[in-house]
């Protein structure tokens, strides 16, 4: 029991992690498949692990660097990215939670690594709104480096301390049921009074 929990504490740790970037997520998760085997047991982490992905992986990780770092374009970015990062995460969740393929483990593991990396992915984007509409976007720079930083570190503590990760990705839960009314709220607020300011 406790290694099931264990696993879905990984599975959940990378998806909540993929939510803020995905491709940082995968390519640290291969790169451990590939360092740590025993670690890492399956056909998903032995992909990830291959040479040639984790190149093309490491390709995307820069993509990703530099786009989400322009006010303006980091907003589309996130937009394109509300498919990936939910597949993203499933994948790993499946990855970490149901290795020999047990059909009710993987529908399980897929479905709350999906959801959990989609909460993750949405408090991402309602704070990145929030700060281009209260700062015009030039704090966008300092959170999205704040949210590379977080998710290579959500990757290895998924995979080498999983309670840990679970507690974090319970907390990711938390966040989005509080934090993202109440951000979407200001946000609302924040455009009505600048479209006041205009009228006047």
């Amino acid at each position: 029991m406790l290694e099931t929990v264990a696993h879905f504490g990984t599975g959940l740790g990378l998806a909540a992690g993929s939510g803020l970037n995905a491709y940082a997520v995968l390519l640290v998760y291969g790169g451990i498949a590939r360092l740590f085997p025993g670690e890492c047991p399956g056909a998903i982490p032995l992909f990830l692990s291959e040479p040639a992905t984790l190149a093309v992986l490491l390709g995307l990780y820069l993509l990703e660097f530099f786009a989400d770092k322009i006010p303006g374009l980091d907003h589309v970015w996130d937009l394109v990215h509300t498919v990936v990062r939910p597949l993203a995460g499933g994948l790993l969740a499946v990855a970490a939670v149901a290795p020999g393929a047990d059909t009710a483990l993987t529908v399980l593991a897929a479905g709350g690594g999906g959801v959990t990396a989609l909460a993750a992915h949405v408090v991402k984007g309602t704070a990145r709104l929030t700060s281009t509409a209260l700062t015009a976007g030039v704090a966008n720079f300092a959170l999205s480096l704040a949210e590379d930083v977080l998710a290579v570190l959500q990757a290895i503590v998924s995979v080498f301390l999983p309670l840990v990760a679970l507690v974090l990705a319970l907390a990711v839960a938390g966040l989005f049921l509080l934090c993202v009314p109440r951000l979407a709220k200001g946000v609302n607020l924040f455009s009505r009074r600048r479209r006041g300011e205009r009228s006047s």
